[in-house]
């Protein structure tokens, strides 16, 4: 079991995310969330998943595809540090990152499967480390993280978009009234 990382293991950015998530092993919900968001996602069509509640906010489908973008940095990060590189590494414009994606001209089912590949991948190289592996510390954006940080990153970085998903996207514009089930 990977056990939730202390304060002086991620960026104080990173708080708000790691106390989202819930108490229990962070693979069983990594695991457990791949499901739950598919079906989420797959209730909002693609009129919906193009929506944006404001004129510089993103679209559904680019929150989504932040999330998988999130999560293969993360992952990456995580590995530099799993095997001790101690290179530190850049942070990365998020904004330019979904400008990129193109991820309007995708469908969000199409998303919504990268996302559930991506996550499935990311799983398998968590669970490939070895107890000691997860106190290796490395350098990303100016502060230091451990590995056993990044899966609690990634779970809590998902849910808060999740939850903005909900909130200012579907159910303040009554496109959808319906949540996803909460996992915190």
């Amino acid at each position: 079991m990977i056990h939730r990382p202390g304060p002086d293991e991620y960026a104080p950015y990173f708080e708000r995310y790691i106390k989202r998530v819930p108490d229990g092993d962070i693979l069983d919900i990594l695991a457990g969330q791949i499901e739950r968001v598919y079906e989420f996602l797959g209730g909002i069509d693609e009129e919906s998943a193009a929506h944006r509640y404001g004129p510089d906010k993103w679209s559904i489908k680019q929150v989504v595809g932040h999330i998988v973008d999130c999560e293969r940095v993360f992952s990456y990060r995580a590995l530099r540090f799993a095997r001790d590189d101690k290179t530190p590494l850049p942070g990365f414009d998020q904004d330019e990152f979904v400008t990129r994606g193109h991820f309007d001209q995708r469908s969000l089912d199409d998303i919504s499967n990268e996302l559930r590949a991506v996550r499935l991948a990311t799983l398998a190289l968590f669970r490939s480390f070895e107890p000691e592996i997860l106190l290796r510390r490395g350098t990303a954006s100016g502060f230091e993280f451990t590995v056993r940080s990044i899966p609690y990153l990634v779970a809590g970085h998902e849910l808060h978009h999740l939850d903005v998903i909900q909130d200012r996207y579907l159910s303040a514009t009554g496109v959808r009234g319906d949540s996803i089930e909460k996992l915190d």
